[in-house]
């Protein structure tokens, strides 16, 4: 009797070739559905570009909300490129502020696909510290539906092919490690949306 054992891909089997990042500034279009009202306060804390704000929708925060010109009355919440989430129509209840800070010099990624198919988004709030510095992006790689958890970026490097230095969920502050210092692992970036 011949035994077959099949071992489950693992991610250092995934194809990690990558010869250029793409760049995209995402600009979703207006989608079809019921609006919800609400209104913004300040510019996104996900998505660090023009255009992307901050919105309260009855007690619940969505960030980031974009602005869909020429619509001054009507952002997009909830969208997201690689999930393929064309979001909802906020109809607003208050002009956009006109006193929000100003956007830094250069966007940061918002999304980013890593090589090995991981997405990480920007993360917003209290940010967790990996060796003192802020985690700002949390990664996810989704296989056969389930989302699962793959570590966070604490930084990117810009370059024909930006990198990522990813870390490992557990080296997330945790104490008990007291000043040991935790590794990245530097991966190349397939594709960033600002």
């Amino acid at each position: 009797m011949l035994l077959l054992t099949v071992t489950p891909p693992t991610f250092a089997q995934i194809p990690t070739t990558v010869t250029e990042t793409k760049v995209i500034m995402f600009a979703p279009p207006l989608p079809t559905g019921d609006a919800r009202e609400g209104s913004c306060w300040t510019t996104s804390i996900a998505v660090t570009r023009p255009g992307a704000y901050r919105c309260m929708i009855a007690n619940s925060i969505e960030d980031p909300c974009f602005a869909v010109p020429p619509n001054r009355d009507k952002l997009v919440c909830g969208a997201n490129p690689v999930l393929k989430q064309t979001g909802f129509v906020l109809k607003l209840t208050k002009p956009l502020p006109t006193d929000a800070p100003a956007a830094p010099p250069s966007p940061e990624p918002w999304i980013i696909k890593l090589a090995d198919d991981s997405n990480c988004v920007a993360m917003t709030g209290t940010l967790p510290a990996v060796n003192g510095d802020p985690a700002r992006w949390s990664c996810t790689i989704n296989i056969r539906d389930q989302a699962r958890r793959t570590g966070v970026v604490t930084k990117v490097t810009p370059g024909k092919i930006w990198m990522a230095e990813r870390y490992a969920e557990s080296a997330i502050g945790n104490p008990a490690s007291g000043f040991r210092k935790v590794t990245a692992e530097s991966v190349p970036i397939r594709t960033i949306w600002e």
